[in-house]
């Protein structure tokens, strides 16, 4: 992993160490077909401090939808425009146009949209790379974060 890049929690790993929390085609309907998803889901209990993964600019800060609170984080990488998106927050400690250095706390985790009736054990992060800043549906406009970090912590958990 680049210097410039960090974590976005103090402790990464991903959601009950599955694979179908993960990116890609990596879900399924209930008829079995294959569905996306589109970024990683970090174990995180609510209220835990999620971080900036690099300086950027806030983009956007919105509510509502499946993803709930949801903060999406511009900066550059090689040359190359990033978004980072941070979904299902319970609080967000910034506001659009604001500047953020790598490693500001932007916020603390939480169970809004679709993770909101979720039990605890599967409380987490769901968070993306993005290399459009507002992507439609399915896996367009995304990349795995393990094109960024290098590592998935599938197993083992990554400190921040």
């Amino acid at each position: 992993m680049a210097a410039n890049w960090t974590w976005p929690l103090l402790v990464n790993v991903i959601r009950k160490k599955k694979v179908s929390n993960t990116f890609g085609m990596v879900r399924h309907y209930a008829n079995g077909t294959p569905k996306p998803h589109q970024g990683w889901d970090f174990e995180a209990a609510v209220g835990t401090t999620a971080y900036a993964i690099a300086g950027g600019k806030v983009h956007s800060v919105k509510s509502g939808g499946d993803y709930g609170h949801r903060i999406t984080i511009e900066f550059e990488h090689n040359g190359v425009k990033y978004w980072a998106f941070y979904a299902h927050m319970q609080h967000i400690g910034k506001s659009v146009g604001d500047i953020v250095e790598l490693n500001d706390e932007i916020g603390t985790t939480g169970k809004s949209g679709n993770a909101i009736n979720l039990p605890a054990s599967e409380d987490h992060l769901h968070f993306e790379i993005r290399t459009q800043a507002s992507p439609g549906m399915g896996l367009a406009g995304r990349i795995s974060p393990i094109k960024i970090f290098g590592v998935c912590p599938l197993n083992v958990p990554i400190a921040g």
